[in-house]
C-alpha cells in the first residue's frame, strides 16, 4: 500500500477544489465540484465566485434561466445543488442507486404519505411537466386531481420537497425560474433540449464515474464518506466500493487506510515536493471543502471547534482557513457600499495571516464592487 501524508492530500484537496488552483470559468467549477452546493442561493454564488476569478454576480442566473447550461436539482443528500446541464444524464443514471427513500412508519408519520402513493406523484410529475413550468401551486393541482390520499397537500407543499426528490432523482423535474416570486418546477427533458440524454449511461458506469470523481476531488477517502456525501448508508456505500473496486486503489495517509484513484495517487507522488497545504483563505458557507469528505474534519478542523463549524440544522459557516486548517468562522455584511468581514478565529493569529485575510476578502470586495473592512474577534 502506497503512503502519503496529510499535508499531501490537503494541499491537493486545495487544488482539485479550485481553491489554489483557479478555475477558468463557471460550468467548469460546477463540473468539478460535481455540482454547486445551492440549498442557500447565495452560497452558491460565493462558492463559485471564489474559485472563478472571471465570475460577475448574476453569472449563475444567466446560466441557468438563459444559457442553461447550468440546471437547479436536488442531489447529492438530498439537497440542492447547481449541476452543468451537460452532466444530468450520468447522475440520473447514477442518482438510480438511491432514489426512493427508506419509507418506514415513522417516515410515514412525518411526510403524511407512503411509499404507494410517493411512487404516484412521482408518475404524474413525469406526465404533466414536459413542456411546461408551474409553480408549486400549479403542480399541487394536477397532483390532487388524481391523488387522493389524505395529507397530500400538506405534503407536496414542504418546503423541503420530499415528495418532488424521487422525480428530481428519476430525471423528470428540475427547477425552473421564479414567478412572480413563486418557486416553480419543469422538466429538464424539455427545459435542456441539448443535454443528449439518448446517450445516457446505464447505471452501473454512471455510478463508477461518480465514484471515481467523487475520490479523485475530494480524497483519497472512505466508503463511509462517499455515503455521506451521495447520500446514502455506510452498508450501501461498501457495497457500492466492493462493486467498483476496478476505479480506486487503497492508499495509506499517516496510518488512515483511504481510497483514491490511481491517476489522483500518481499526482499525489508526483507533487511530494508540494507536500504541505499552504495559503489563507476565505471560504463561504457550505463550502465543499468543509462539507467532504466528513473523515476528513478530523485533519481540518481543531478540537472542540466543530460545533462553529457544522452548525444546527446543516448549516456550514463561512470559514478561515489557513494551510488547510480551519481557524476560524467569518461573516460579512454589505452596508453604505462597504463590505464588512467579521472574523472569529479559532486562536490566536499572526500579523501575517491577517494581512493575507485581508487580501482574500478582496476577491468578495470585487464581487460586491465595494470597499473591504475586516474586524477581528
Amino acid at each position: 500500500m502506497e503512503k502519503v501524508t496529510w499535508g499531501q492530500v490537503l494541499a491537493r484537496r486545495l487544488r482539485r477544489l479550485h481553491v489554489t488552483d483557479p478555475s477558468a470559468d463557471l460550468v467548469g467549477t460546477a463540473a468539478r465540484l460535481v455540482g454547486l452546493h445551492a440549498q442557500v442561493a447565495s452560497s452558491a454564488e460565493l462558492i463559485a465566485a471564489v474559485r472563478t476569478p472571471a465570475y460577475e454576480r448574476g453569472d449563475i442566473a444567466t446560466a441557468l434561466w438563459t444559457d442553461r447550461t447550468l440546471v437547479k436539482t436536488w442531489g447529492m443528500r438530498g439537497t440542492l445543488h447547481l449541476f452543468p446541464a451537460a452532466e444530468l444524464p450520468q447522475l440520473v443514471a447514477a442518482w438510480a442507486q438511491r432514489q426512493w427513500p427508506k419509507v418506514n412508519a415513522a417516515w410515514e408519520r412525518y411526510h403524511g404519505v407512503n411509499l404507494a402513493v410517493l411512487r404516484q406523484v412521482t408518475e404524474i410529475i413525469g406526465e404533466v411537466l414536459p413542456g411546461k413550468v408551474l409553480t408549486r401551486e400549479e403542480l399541487l393541482a394536477e397532483i390532487a386531481r388524481e391523488v387522493r390520499a389524505p395529507g397530500i397537500e400538506a405534503a407536496v407543499r414542504s418546503g423541503w420537497g420530499q415528495m418532488f426528490k424521487p422525480a428530481a432523482a428519476g430525471g423528470l423535474l428540475c427547477s425552473g425560474p421564479e414567478r412572480d416570486r413563486n418557486v416553480t418546477f419543469t422538466s429538464p427533458r424539455t427545459w435542456l433540449p441539448d443535454v443528449p440524454w439518448d446517450e445516457q449511461p446505464d447505471e452501473h458506469t454512471a455510478m463508477a464515474a461518480v465514484i471515481e470523481r467523487f475520490l479523485d476531488v475530494y480524497g483519497p477517502a472512505t466508503h463511509e464518506d462517499f455515503g455521506r456525501w451521495w447520500g446514502t448508508d455506510a452498508a450501501k456505500a461498501r457495497r457500492l466500493f466492493k462493486e467498483h473496486a476496478a476505479v480506486m486503489v487503497q492508499v495509506d495517509i499517516d496510518g488512515a487506510t483511504c481510497w483514491s484513484t490511481p491517476a489522483a495517487l500518481a499526482d499525489l507522488q508526483q507533487n511530494k515536493q508540494n507536500d504541505d497545504a499552504v495559503g489563507v483563505h476565505l471560504l463561504p458557507g457550505f463550502d465543499p471543502y468543509v462539507i467532504a469528505p466528513l473523515g476528513h474534519r478530523a485533519y481540518t478542523v481543531p478540537e472542540g471547534f466543530i460545533d462553529r463549524v457544522s452548525r444546527a440544522a446543516g448549516w456550514i459557516s463561512p470559514v478561515l482557513l489557513v494551510d488547510g486548517v480551519v481557524r476560524g468562522v467569518w461573516s460579512h455584511e454589505l452596508k453604505n457600499g462597504t463590505l464588512t468581514v467579521a472574523v472569529e478565529p479559532s486562536a490566536k493569529v499572526t500579523a501575517a495571516t491577517k494581512k493575507a485575510a485581508t487580501a482574500a476578502a478582496g476577491r468578495y470586495g470585487e464581487l460586491f464592487d465595494s470597499d473591504v473592512r475586516l474586524t477581528w474577534g
